[in-house]
């Protein structure tokens, strides 16, 4: 057989090859079919997975998302960061993802206690921080001025949601919440802030640490306190340089005395 026969074979034969490897490729040309894609690697594709807030029977507590191995960090924020003012938000950032301080993370003392106060500085940048987000997650149920709602008290009470809950929404001006009252440690409102009260299937209030950080929760603590404390304050405590900004008072208001009594002349004669 020639040299020549023989390359043609091959030439032939590897052709044969390359058609052969070819031909599975037809199905992913994108040409529409009633039939189900191909699946390579079906494990990858069909692998077990809960959705957001969904219920779980596997967990003791019902819930699908899970706190972080202790000592977890994300990828690429372990390296030091600058200090310079810049960098003070993604420091902040850090810090909250190692949460070691139990008091400032988690609102309990070094015995698990709650705490009595908010274990930070009170400043007035952090009740403007607190008051924005308490409005837009809180006053929702709640109400603007944290009434909550009775609907068996008073149905008209309350926020139009709140008022719609077939269960008592907390008011927090009730003894109870205050401080020194039986829910009204700093600690437990910063633990319901973040967690929620109840487990699924019950729960009657959703945790909103996927909204809030730790610095925003304590702001909205601080503020609920500022609520508490406006709402049996009178004009008298709040220091005079700072009674403009509260807008012109209405004026006293005085009794008119009533007019004086005049005595009218008997009608007729004497008898």
């Amino acid at each position: 057989m020639s040299p020549r026969v023989i390359q043609t074979i091959r030439v032939l034969a590897l052709g044969g090859v390359a058609l052969a490897a070819a031909l599975p490729l037809g199905g992913c040309r994108g040409d529409r079919s009633d039939k189900p894609p191909r699946q390579f690697f079906p494990d990858m594709d069909n692998q077990p997975r809960w959705n957001p807030q969904a219920d779980s029977e596997f967990f003791a507590d019902g819930r699908t998302m899970r706190k972080p191995v202790e000592g977890t960090i994300p990828f690429g924020t372990t390296a030091m960061v600058s200090n310079a003012d810049w960098a003070a938000p993604f420091n902040a950032k850090r810090a909250e993802f190692l949460a070691a301080d139990a008091a400032l993370y988690e609102g309990v003392d070094e015995w698990g206690d709650f705490l009595e106060e908010i274990p930070v500085p009170v400043t007035a940048e952090m009740l403007r921080v607190g008051q924005g987000k308490f409005n837009i997650y809180c006053a929702v149920c709640h109400g603007y001025n944290g009434e909550g709602s009775n609907p068996a008290i008073d149905p008209e009470l309350g926020s139009m949601v709140g008022r719609r809950w077939s269960i008592p929404v907390a008011n927090f001006h009730d003894p109870r919440f205050r401080a020194g009252g039986e829910f009204g440690r700093a600690g437990y409102i910063y633990m319901i802030a973040r967690n929620g009260k109840g487990v699924l299937p019950n729960q009657t209030m959703p945790g909103y640490a996927h909204a809030l950080d730790s610095a925003e929760t304590w702001a909205v603590v601080a503020y609920i306190r500022a609520l508490q404390r406006s709402h049996q304050g009178s004009l008298i405590d709040v220091p005079e340089t700072e009674r403009s900004t509260l807008g012109t008072p209405p004026p006293p208001q005085t009794e008119t005395p009533p007019p004086p009594k005049t005595e009218t002349a008997p009608t007729g004669g004497e008898s």
